[in-house]
């Protein structure tokens, strides 16, 4: 076990460690008070599905995330809630409900809860490790969760940042200019006609142009690979963006 040379302490035996731990224990009254609170979060986005099952569905999905399972897919949720797989599936994979209307309630309530004229919208891609091929968008790729090049999936995330903490406005998954090209591949992954190849710092422009006008901010910050591309700059200046 790893020690504090000076004292021959160990790690876990440290004042700050003991705070911490003791910070870390959750109780029986603490899980059933968040197990209220996210049913009252999804009471307010649940009516924009358009049939009671897809609300019943999503309310297992959700729960399925947030969970500790280890594979966070749909057959493994299904299984832990006692539930058929295949509804899952599809209404995951294919189900028709329009997933625009839920991220702009999901904008608004984040304006709601955290809006400040202060407030910074921050710009990110972040990877998804993938053991397959068959997703779509999958390819090889920097995966900075493995720190390494490996199949993943990359997905462009919008946030917003303010003095009362942080919350998610959008997202867009990012196609790589190979994957972008492959009719089959995009026939089997029902990618849209109108999704082309885009940098990830035209995507993040681009996302900024449609959501910017309604989130009071001040400033937009980046990952370093948007900050290298001079466009990406100039773009944040034409629009008068700190």
């Amino acid at each position: 076990m790893d020690t504090i040379e000076e004292t021959g302490m160990s790690l876990l035996e440290h004042p700050q460690a003991q705070t911490l731990l003791a910070d870390a224990q959750v109780t029986a009254g603490q899980v059933h008070g968040c197990r209220r609170r996210l049913g009252s979060f999804l009471e307010r986005y649940l009516p924009l599905f358009y049939r009671k099952e897809q609300g019943h569905n999503a309310r297992i999905v959700v729960e399925g995330l947030l969970s500790g399972l280890e594979r966070k897919t749909a057959e493994p949720i299904a299984r832990e809630h006692g539930v058929p797989r295949k509804p899952i599936q599809f209404f995951v994979g294919s189900g028709k409900w329009d997933d625009e209307a839920v991220m702009a309630e999901l904008r608004r309530h984040v304006v709601e809860t955290l809006g400040d004229p202060q407030g910074v919208m921050v710009f990110d891609p972040s990877a998804f490790p993938k053991k397959g091929t068959h997703s779509c968008g999958v390819a090889r790729d920097w995966c900075g969760r493995l720190g390494k090049v490996e199949n993943c999936q990359i997905g462009l995330f919008m946030a917003y940042a303010t003095g009362r903490g942080q919350g998610p406005l959008a997202r867009r998954l990012y196609l790589s200019q190979e994957w972008a090209a492959d009719r089959r591949r995009r026939t089997e992954c029902h990618v849209p006609r109108g999704v082309k190849f885009q940098e990830r710092w035209r995507m993040a422009l681009e996302m900024l142009d449609r959501h910017g006008a309604s989130i009071p901010h001040r400033a937009v910050a980046a990952d370093d690979e948007f900050g290298r591309v001079a466009a990406f700059r100039a773009g944040l200046r034409e629009r008068q963006e700190a």
